[in-house]
């Protein structure tokens, strides 16, 4: 494989690993500029998404011939079954230190602690793995990329598309949007704040149950597989800045070439210490992160 080639495959693996990252980070960056809550506990639901996926489409739970069919709907089932879990989460548990952050730090640690315990229990501690309904590759340029990625691609940019226009066209979105700029203010004009966190809540879990359960056909399921992925969301927001959609997109781009090109041309443990460099510099030249408020 010639030097542009193996650039091209970088560069795609670059994209499949953006696009998880945002798909992660947006829910994150949500929950935290409408609820301003920091939640440690969201990479297990990223976790809980993979083995919504294992169950329902690795173990043929479903029965729909369609395998392509049968994924998409174990998909879409599973982020909604997990939604509901971080609506629950955030009604009996983050709610009432409601404005305390320190308290739904500890909170979030807790239930973090206690979805790896209890997934442990009952589906051990070995890897789980299951074949993509997509399969064969697309080659461009003499370069092969798999369908699976492709596809992580194409949801991905789908769940994210449709959460930007939900916030920012919706009378729910603005509602969202009225919270996060002023919850007393938004308050006095009728809007009901518990509900609207429970919504924002139930959105960002969605988005993190998509990104586990898009990429557990291509890697595997285990009650650990939300740790790595929830440490880079945090980096990704901070980069963008805290509360910014936009620049968490951003930021998720350039934690995910970083990562891809570093790990191919020098060593995945330099690349995740390159991310963490960056984050060190953006912080000091500018704390608030790209796009956030000094």
């Amino acid at each position: 494989m010639s030097l542009g080639q193996i650039i091209l495959q970088t560069f795609v693996n670059g994209v499949m690993s953006s696009m998880v990252l945002i798909l992660i980070a947006s829910g994150l960056c949500l929950i935290f500029g409408i609820m301003r809550v920091v939640n440690f506990a969201h990479g297990e639901f990223y976790m809980l998404g993979g083995f919504g996926a294992w169950l329902l489409f690795g173990q043929q739970l479903l029965p729909i011939e369609s395998s392509v069919l049968r994924y998409v709907v174990a998909v879409m089932i599973t982020m909604m079954v997990v939604a509901l879990m971080g609506i629950l989460v955030e009604r009996y548990l983050f709610r009432p230190f409601r404005g305390d952050i320190r308290a739904t730090i500890i909170v979030g640690t807790g239930v973090m602690y206690i979805l790896q315990a209890t997934t442990l229990v009952g589906f051990g501690i070995r890897d789980k793995a299951f074949g993509s309904p997509f399969s064969g590759a697309v080659r461009i340029s003499g370069v092969s990329i798999s369908q699976e990625r492709l596809a992580v691609v194409i949801f991905g940019a789908i769940f994210t598309t449709i959460m930007y226009f939900f916030i920012q066209k919706t009378k729910l979105g603005l509602s969202m949007r009225a919270v996060a700029q002023d919850e007393e203010a938004a308050s006095l004009q009728g809007i009901n704040i518990s509900k609207t966190f429970s919504l924002a809540m139930g959105i960002g879990i969605a988005m993190a149950a998509a990104g586990g359960a898009l990429m557990a056909p291509i890697y595997y399921v285990n009650p650990y597989m939300g740790v790595e992925p929830i440490m880079k969301a945090f980096v990704v927001i901070i980069l963008g800045g805290m509360g910014s959609l936009p620049g968490t997109v951003i930021g998720g781009f350039i934690v995910g070439f970083i990562e891809s090109f570093a790990s191919t041309f020098i060593s995945p443990h330099v690349a995740l210490m390159i991310v963490f460099l960056l984050l060190i510099v953006v912080l000091i030249v500018r704390p608030g992160g790209i796009f956030g408020r000094e």
